[in-house]
């Protein structure tokens, strides 16, 4: 009798396919993007101080009222060109199987890599000391590090989330000090409700108990990676997002007119793709997949962070 192996040929699954795929970016919720109409412009700044003063209202019964005045300066922004793109023949779309799809993969593998080098930007710059001003931002070492014998994980985030001039709202963390906050015991001890397994000591705080334990609206975990050797050398995978912390103010969504927030990104050029045929190109020719955008990644008011880097070993 046959063998089951001798009756079957090998073929592609149409139900199974095997693709790395980089973990969800948080770059448009740290520096969401603001839609500009010209490649570099200038916006209005109204002046901080004139919002804050303690002014004189007092009037008389024939007084006129005390003048208070208000004024504006003003900052710009210049977008850059991105753009990435692949050689797409039409041999091989008209000779793939399901569920491979020539076109929508490339796609999708060049956008994928517009955003591992969009992350990276935000990155340098979130998780970047010289960004925020004097007094907004600590170094970590040795014991008073997450996890050490003289560390102060509570107050160190509290310093942080009242330390932004507007009350930050957002808490992002490198993956390593996640990991290692999130199993603290002054952090498991601090979010113990009823829906916590009290019997044993242990456990891992979960994003939406620390957002209610510091009263923010979120956690965000930088979890990205790319490889960080030169090519042609083997691969190494890093973390796109370092061992440290920041407490941010951020606008959801779109900042408009008269909003604060950390920063954004400015983009004439929403992300768009392009694409090209040449027929010299092998037999039947061979389709240009192009993604192109721009953008400006700036930060708008820098007092509405604080950094906390090195916050783990």
């Amino acid at each position: 009798m046959p063998t089951p192996k001798s009756l079957h040929v090998d073929a592609i699954l149409t139900n199974l396919s095997v693709k790395y795929r980089n973990e969800d970016m948080i770059w448009p919720l740290l520096l969401p993007v603001i839609p500009v109409g010209k490649r570099s412009d200038k916006y209005f700044v109204y002046n901080k101080a004139d919002s804050y003063r303690l002014a004189d209202d007092k009037i008389g019964p024939k007084s006129l009222p005390n003048e208070a005045d208000w004024g504006v300066s003003t900052d710009n922004y210049s977008v850059k060109d991105h753009a990435l793109g692949d050689w797409l023949p039409q041999e091989t779309i008209d000779n793939s199987d399901n569920p491979v799809q020539p076109e929508v993969d490339t796609n999708d593998f060049v956008n994928g890599l517009l955003d591992v080098a969009q992350e990276k930007r935000v990155a340098d710059l979130v998780f970047n000391a010289a960004t925020y001003p004097v007094g907004n931002k600590v170094q970590l070492a040795g014991v008073t590090q997450w996890g050490g014998t003289s560390d102060n994980p509570i107050n160190d985030v509290l310093t942080a989330v009242e330390s932004c001039f507007v009350r930050a709202n957002t808490l992002v963390f490198g993956q390593a000090a996640w990991q290692k906050f999130r199993t603290l015991p002054e952090i498991l001890d601090a979010v113990k409700s009823t829906s916590r397994y009290q019997g044993s000591p242990g456990g891992l705080a979960t994003n939406p108990e620390v957002a209610a334990l510091f009263e923010v609206d979120r956690v965000l975990v930088g979890r990205a990676r790319y490889i960080s050797s030169n090519e042609g050398q083997a691969d190494t995978y890093a973390r796109l997002w370092g061992k440290h912390f920041a407490a941010l103010h951020v606008v959801p969504g779109n900042p408009g007119i008269k909003s604060i927030t950390f920063g954004g990104t400015f983009s004439e050029t929403r992300r768009q793709t392009q694409r090209d045929f040449d027929p010299k190109r092998g037999i039947k020719g061979a389709h240009f997949i192009k993604v192109a955008w721009n953008s400006d990644e700036k930060i708008i008011a820098s007092d509405l962070g604080y950094f906390i880097q090195d916050a783990v070993a």
